[in-house]
Order: structure tokens, then sequence, then C-alpha cells
């Protein structure tokens, strides 16, 4: 076991020794950092293939870079909007193909604005007609002794009007209350407050 131990150590001071006597004994010079100027050191760098930037240059790359990548988010963004566009122009035009084919007697293809402005058309004609057919006529009939009161729950009880509260509120509002006259009259659902009070008033 000693003899071990003692060829391990000779071998470690043999090995302390020759890498002493490479230290001292090269040829190559070694130069201290600190005794290289800025533009040795830069010089140096060069020669190792890097690239050396100033504070100034380094930050113009950087803003310059960070515009070209805004860019082309840009563009890709405008990209994208455009192939959207056409996706849907063509899934429109390939529709009204389709619907050209099933009526061949159509040549024309009618635009998609165009056939929503007939389509709210046909349903504005058909509202019109339908508030037309559903206008109700009643004939009110006012007698001596009744409140104006009275009047609004009448018309509200045949659907005249929607709320009989807010028409004597009206009434009293306006100083119709005290000029209903007595008689019959013929009161459409489509009046207002103010042509009612007018026929009951007159």
């Amino acid at each position: 076991m000693k003899q071990t131990v003692r060829a391990f150590a000779l071998g470690l001071f043999t090995a302390g020794v020759v890498l002493l006597g490479v230290y001292y004994f090269s040829d190559q010079p070694v130069q201290n950092h600190q005794d290289l100027s800025v533009d040795d050191m830069v010089e140096e760098m060069k020669k190792q293939g890097y690239r050396v930037l100033t504070e100034e240059e380094y930050i113009t790359l950087s803003v310059a870079k960070d515009q070209k990548n805004k860019t082309n988010k840009d563009a890709k963004k405008q990209q994208r909007a455009s192939a959207d566009e056409q996706k849907t122009d063509s899934k429109d035009n390939k529709d009204s193909i389709k619907k050209t084919k099933k009526n061949p007697d159509k040549k024309t293809v009618q635009n998609k604005s165009t056939k929503k402005k007939d389509k709210k058309d046909k349903k504005d004609k058909k509202d019109k007609k339908d508030k037309k057919d559903s206008v109700k006529t009643y004939k009110l009939v006012i007698e001596s002794g009744m409140p104006s009161s009275k009047v609004g729950e009448m018309l509200e009880k045949n659907k005249i009007i929607d709320d009989a509260q807010k028409f004597n509120k009206f009434l009293e509002d306006k100083d119709y209350s005290q000029r209903v006259q007595l008689g019959e009259f013929k009161i459409k659902s489509n009046m207002t407050y103010e042509e009612i009070a007018k026929a009951i008033t007159k």
C-alpha cells in the first residue's frame, strides 16, 4: 500500500514540474488584457470573428428589427383579412351559382346586399299589411256622468290602447279631461293619444 501511495505522489510531483516548465519556458507570449487598449481589443475581437457595436449602433439595429417585425405582422394580418374576404366572396358566388342551377330561368346572380334589401322590403310590406289588417275600430259611447278615466278603461279593455293610466294622465296633462263630449265616436287602434283626445272632445 505504501508503494502505491508513493507512486501516486511521485506522479503528481512530476506532472506539476512538467506544467511549471511549460508555463515558464514556452515561446508564446501571454498578453495581459489590462495592457490592451480599446482599439486593440476591438481588433483582436474582429480577428476572432466577432462583431463589435457601439451602444448607439445596437439601439438603432434593435429599433429597425422591431419595426420590421411589426411591418411583417401587419402584412400578415392584411393577407389573412384579404384571404378571408376572398373565401367569403367565393362562398357567396358558389351559393349563388347553386341557386342559379336550381332556377335555370335566372340568368343573373343577385348581389348579397340586393337580396337583403329585397327581403327587408318584403318584410316591411308584410308588416304594413299586418298593421292594416290588425287595425281595430271601436265604437266608443260616452254617456252623461261618465268620468274621463272610464273612457281610458273602455279603450284598454277593447284593445284600442295599451295603457289606460297613461291615456288618462295624458288627458289630464293636456286639459282634455274637462272637455270630453257626450256621444258615439269611432276610435281606431292606430290612432295616437292626441288624435283620440281630439276626436272625443269635438
